[in-house]
């Protein structure tokens, strides 16, 4: 397990730098925000209080006119950019294309498409409940490496995380579950201790610029101000918009390769996606988005 004596924090969605690798005897930490993990997205509340302004299409309506307001706008966490609530966009166009690829690879044997359904060829709602500990694997699972299991044992085919067609497939198995409230299984040990995991590293400290995760993102850090011309908004509520089409970068992004990207800001080398420090990370922040809808497509 040596690699999790250097894992990484991470940052989110159109957000700027933050945590990074650790390592050694002893790393220093940014102040425990003291997030409780069974609230789910309604841990913002008391948080950044920003929740009132996206919790429901209705908010977003109502606050629409933060949109066009730049000392604001960061307070509607960017969810006015979801779904359909802006012109069509290339997160619109990778579902079409993931939706093309499965059925591509589904033609060569049916048996990808029920590995990826764990069983069933209906993909509805299924993105929701992810990430989740597969008990016949033995380790925490997200959509991307269920993506990529399934094309090798099914397929002999590689389709690493992180990569454009594993990305594009993602897309569309999340668009399956668009609306539908994350759920990631919190009463499953294995997944309560990846949050912790993951907890940890967001307030580890780390990187030649000794950030973390929390400096950018929780009360009295830098979150709600200028970074680099963007600006930091609540972790809550943030994970269900991935796999996104980053604005500024002009590609498609999943959450892990946004943690990595993070990285290569932070002056650090960052992991490959699918590295089991990442899984963690993803489940810590994903279980901050539990009880809000999956958002997919989006961009940001």
């Amino acid at each position: 397990m040596l690699k999790r004596a250097l894992l990484p924090a991470l940052a989110l969605g159109a957000l700027a730098g933050c945590g990074i690798f650790g390592g050694g005897p002893h790393r220093e930490h940014y102040p425990d925000a003291r997030i409780d993990p069974f609230k789910g997205v309604e841990g913002d509340v008391g948080f950044s209080d920003t929740i009132q302004y996206w919790r429901t299409e209705a908010d977003l309506q109502r606050h629409a006119a933060l949109a066009e307001k730049p000392a604001e706008q960061w307070k509607l966490n960017w969810k006015h950019m979801d779904l359909d609530r802006i012109e069509l966009h290339p997160g619109h166009l990778a579902v079409d294309e993931g939706q093309a690829l499965v059925k591509k690879l589904a033609a060569r044997d049916p048996a990808f498409l029920a590995c990826l359904g764990e069983g069933s060829a209906d993909l509805k709602g299924k993105a929701a409940a992810y990430p989740k500990f597969d008990a016949a694997l033995g380790r925490i699972v997200t959509v991307e490496d269920r993506i990529e299991h399934c094309a090798k044992r099914v397929l002999k085919e590689d389709l690493p995380q992180g990569k454009p067609s594993n990305t594009k497939i993602s897309v569309y198995f999340k668009s399956q579950s668009a609306g539908t409230p994350i759920g990631v299984d919190l009463s499953d040990g294995n997944v309560m201790e990846a949050y912790r995991r993951g907890e940890e590293l967001f307030y580890r400290k780390t990187g030649q610029l000794n950030f973390a995760c929390a400096s950018c993102h929780v009360p009295g850090s830098i979150m709600g101000h200028k970074l680099r011309g963007e600006t930091p908004t609540t972790p809550f509520g943030d994970a269900a918009h991935y796999p996104t089409y980053r604005t500024p970068v002009g590609a498609l992004e999943s959450i892990q390769e946004r943690f990595a990207r993070c990285h290569g800001q932070m002056r650090t080398q960052a992991l490959k996606p699918g590295d089991p420090a990442y899984a963690d990370l993803e489940v810590f922040m994903t279980v901050l988005s539990n009880g809000y809808p999956v958002s997919v497509p989006s961009a940001r």
